[in-house]
């Protein structure tokens, strides 16, 4: 008999997660919960609000929950959505598509989740409730910390240690031995050559930190 689970949030995130879940044929889904109701995902039906979680462990006592909830900006989203489920007592597995490659001596946190196509080389460390989206590749020895998400075809090259709740957008590259402080927004496309030892958002090639302060002075003509 397979365990179940429940699907915190109900959008594209929560429906690629669905997915692999489905295709990897351990779980069966409850459902899913969202501030509103969208019809049936992936089969996957309407539960209600996170305020039904609390009686769906006590109907279903060895429930697991999985946060369905992406992330495309730095906010606290998603670690107070698993604060909420460890106070109300649920296990959050790591999921692991079966198209996602996990090789040797890799570390990974609970509540993670690793998707299609994905890489994760040798002797890495995965924080908890980590998003490794489809296509991204974690080469060796590198760390990503706690609520990090590594978005759509980024590369992180061996050694790198990322922060906790950082993004390393879609297509963004990192090269090796770099270090990234926690919340950390690297932006789609850029390419870390340098550490970013600040917090905040780093754009372009190579990777420069944005300066909103500065990109909103008015432009001084010197005559002449």
């Amino acid at each position: 008999m397979k365990d179940e689970i429940v699907v915190v949030g109900g959008g594209g995130q929560a429906k690629v997660i669905i997915n692999a879940i489905k295709k990897n044929d351990k779980y069966e889904i409850l459902g899913y919960t969202d501030l509103i109701d969208k019809g049936l995902v992936l089969g996957a039906g309407f539960l209600g609000t996170d305020q039904v979680l609390p009686d769906i462990l006590k109907a279903h006592t060895n429930c697991k929950a999985v946060i369905g909830v992406g992330s495309v900006q730095i906010s606290n989203k998603r670690q107070e959505i698993y604060k909420m489920l460890k106070e109300i007592g649920f296990e959050l597995p790591v999921i692991i598509s079966k198209d996602a490659i996990v090789n040797e001596e890799v570390s990974i946190g609970e509540g993670a989740v690793i998707l299609e196509e994905s890489i994760i080389n040798v002797s890495s460390n995965i924080g908890k409730c980590v998003i490794v989206n489809t296509g991204a590749i974690i080469e060796h020895d590198c760390i990503v910390g706690d609520f990090a998400h590594v978005a759509v075809g980024a590369i992180i090259s061996g050694g790198v240690q990322v922060g906790d709740n950082c993004i390393i957008g879609v297509g963004a590259r990192v090269i090796q031995y770099k270090k990234i402080a926690k919340n950390c927004l690297i932006a789609a496309g850029s390419v870390v050559i340098k550490d970013a030892l600040q917090e905040g958002t780093y754009f372009g090639v190579p990777a420069t930190k944005f300066d909103l302060y500065n990109s909103l002075k008015p432009e001084v003509k010197v005559p002449g």
